[in-house]
């Protein structure tokens, strides 16, 4: 198995699509999250998932719409006059992110979480409460990242043991 693991950051984290940005890109990115959730997490809480995420779309509009505007800024003045490409790019991979296999169920079930509380966060509170339920979302990914880490290294020091027993 060859999965790829986002190298680790000088701050111990790994260096994720969600890693280091600005707090409109946290916003941005928990929808983004969320709509992952409503697009694939398909099990007996799947209805309920797709009402909540059509609620938070229509309750945070006016955040949403702003965080998405500040990051096209963002990207337009960073990027110039190919800042959509690179944007499209860029939301792709937040996208196949939220969208790995091996994290699904944690992922889903945190998500369904985070679906019932932005239920209860008024519109000037959203910024906040993506910033805080971002690395919650992204936990999942980062569980399994570390527990692969640590599969490789067993295995890579399984195969010096076998190694050197064969000599």
């Amino acid at each position: 198995m060859n999965q790829l693991i986002p190298a680790m950051a000088a701050d111990g984290r790994y260096d994720t699509v969600n890693h280091d940005i600005s707090r409109d890109q946290m916003a941005w990115h928990m929808r983004a999250a969320l709509n992952v959730a409503a697009l694939g997490c398909r099990d007996a809480a799947e209805r309920e998932t797709v009402a909540a995420y059509n609620a938070m779309l229509g309750r945070h509009r006016a955040p949403l719409a702003a965080a998405d505007a500040a990051v096209k800024g963002q990207y337009r003045a960073r990027y110039g006059a190919g800042w959509d490409s690179r944007h499209d790019r860029d939301m792709t991979r937040v996208y196949n992110f939220f969208a790995q296999p091996p994290a699904q169920p944690g992922f889903c079930r945190v998500a369904r979480e985070v679906l019932v509380e932005v239920g209860q966060v008024a519109p000037g509170q959203f910024a906040a409460f993506a910033a805080d339920a971002l690395p919650r979302l992204e936990q999942p990914f980062t569980d399994f990242y570390r527990d692969y880490d640590a599969w490789r290294a067993a295995d890579r020091a399984w195969h010096g043991q076998l190694a050197s027993v064969q000599r």
